[in-house]
This record gives C-alpha cells, structure tokens and sequence, in this order.
C-alpha cells in the first residue's frame, strides 16, 4: 500500500451495496462497512457506488467516471451476476474489466475483485433447465474474463476455496440471490486477508 490516505472505491451491484445485510440504523450494512471495520477504516472513507440490478456496463459507463478522478488505494468490484441473467457479449465484458483494472494500477491501488458464486436462486427458479444450464455457463465465461483480467493487470485472485465457499447455503438470504450477515462477513473476511497482505 502507499502512504496516502487510505480509501476503499467499491463498484458493483446490490450485493456489492450490502443487500441481505441490514443496518438496525436503517439501510444497508454489507461486506464493504464490514471490510472497512475489519481493516480499521474508517467509514466515511468508503466511497460506495454500487448500484442495484448493476452490470458491468453499468459500472464502466456511470459508476467509475464518478470517481476516477479519485486516488484510492483499494478498489472492489462486485459484479457479474446481472450480466449472467441476461446475457452478455464475452469479449465486451473482458474490455470493461480490463478498463476498470487498468485505471486501479494507473493510481498506484490495489484491486479486488469478486467473482460471481452459484447462487440458491438458481436451483429454485422455475426458469427451464435449458436457461439454467445458460446461466451457469455465462457465470463460468464471466468468471475466467474476471481472473484473466486481474492476472494480466497484475492484481490478486481471490483463493478458489474462499470462492466455492460462497455456494453454502447458509451464506444467502431467503430470496437466494443476496447474501445474507454471515455471508456479507465471509467476504469481508477473504477480501481483508488479500488486502492485508504484503505488497510484492
């Protein structure tokens, strides 16, 4: 990390908002408050973007304009699962992501990103089998976009296990497509623990 003030840019859609996690004070809680808490950051240094029903379009086109004139020294993209439920061109989503690390290394940040996990929801779903079966693949595609974009920029994977630990049950909230508390606090805690890790 560098010596400027820490900061935390989180992009993304819903759950990247904390959705499943509700603050007692109203609102949302979620993964990004938990992380920050769990690095001992302050709050009012996050800066939060995310959007419901955000896709990586989306992010791109409204959420990093809105703080690229920023200089964090960590970024978390939680995104994928909307482009997965309607479809999405393969190689214009590896332009985003690719966008979106090359401006976090342009600054000097660390980025993390999340990649989409087999939520409940679609084992539930009336959807077809044949949709289904079309769901999975775009989360397969979208994920190895993810990892080849991290990995040519330069940045942190995220340990598979950590990530094939998200599909328990437990984590989710009852609409199946959010996480719920613990689950919110798993990702915090796998976030921090790349974060935390010494600079290479």
């Amino acid at each position: 990390m560098t010596n400027r003030r820490r900061c935390l840019v989180v992009l993304g859609d819903s759950v990247a908002e904390g959705w499943g996690d509700p603050d007692p004070a109203g609102g949302w809680i979620g993964w990004p408050v938990r992380l920050a808490d769990r690095l001992r950051m302050p709050r009012r240094h996050i800066v939060n973007v995310a959007k419901p029903g955000a896709t990586t379009a989306d992010v791109t086109q409204d959420q990093l304009p809105a703080v690229m004139d920023l200089r964090p020294d960590m970024v978390v993209i939680n995104c994928g699962m909307n482009d997965a439920l309607n479809g999405f061109d393969r190689a214009e989503v590896g332009d985003r992501l690719d966008e979106i690390f090359a401006w976090a290394r342009s600054i000097g940040g660390v980025a993390v990103a999340a990649p989409v996990p087999h939520p409940p929801f679609l084992e539930r779903s009336p959807m077809s089998k044949l949709r289904r079966g079309r769901t999975l693949q775009r989360i397969h595609d979208f994920n190895e976009e993810l990892s080849r974009s991290s990995r040519a920029s330069g940045m942190p994977d995220l340990p598979q296990d950590s990530v094939d630990a998200v599909g328990d049950p437990q984590l989710w909230d009852d609409d199946g497509i959010h996480l719920n508390s613990t689950g919110h606090a798993y990702v915090a805690e796998v976030i921090a623990n790349i974060l935390e890790q010494p600079a290479q």
